[in-house]
């Protein structure tokens, strides 16, 4: 790669890099285990590393500059900061309805107690367990970060309770038939949790 391709790469992400860091102090990122603010600092430190590396390029030649290279440094993040807090929010608590009242889920609430501690563990049933308890927890303690993973849509964990309960059915075959949960819905207090909301 010639010297002149490295010059215009370096401009060329630096003008990206202050693009992304907007986008992401507006719109948030969709991260699972970082929060926007982990990553707008980071993000950052991509702008400091740009702007130094143009400078060590083009020295005292100042009509070289890229004009990104004028832009003012973006400010420090506060490392827990979320975009959209509050559609994060509504939109875990849609999921965790959403999960409560999922045929397949309350199959496999109400019979997990048919299943030997080996068989739970051969459909996976304390992780499928644990997306909702997981969400319902993250609502509680007000972990935005975990509630996005949920907030952004519901589809693949409701095909897990689906794989989870069609296993379970065939295990249980012709063991004695669980309890039937009655009405349509878990309420948070027979889900062993109270979400509450965080705002």
């Amino acid at each position: 790669m010639s010297k002149k391709k490295e010059k215009e790469d370096f401009s060329t992400e630096l003008v990206k890099s202050f693009k992304q860091w907007e986008h992401l102090k507006e719109y948030g990122g969709s991260d699972p285990f970082y929060a926007d603010g982990v990553n707008m600092n980071l993000v950052r430190n991509h702008i400091m590393y740009y702007k130094r590396k143009i400078a060590e390029e083009y020295g005292e030649d100042y009509e070289k500059y890229p004009e990104a290279f004028y832009r003012d440094l973006p400010p420090e993040a506060d490392q827990d900061y979320m975009a959209r807090a509050g559609e994060i929010r509504d939109g875990a608590e849609r999921a965790l309805e959403c999960y409560t009242s999922d045929p397949n889920f309350l199959y496999i609430f109400t019979n997990q107690g048919m299943l030997t501690e080996k068989e739970a563990e051969q459909v996976s049933l304390p992780n499928v367990l644990g997306y909702a308890s997981g969400l319902a927890k993250a609502i509680k303690d007000g972990d935005l970060v975990a509630m996005r993973r949920h907030a952004g849509g519901t589809a693949g964990y409701q095909e897990s309770f689906a794989r989870c309960a069609e296993r379970m059915a065939q295990l249980i075959g012709g063991k004695k038939k669980g309890p039937e949960q009655e009405g349509g819905q878990l309420t948070l207090f027979q889900f062993g949790l109270e979400a509450g909301r965080s705002r």
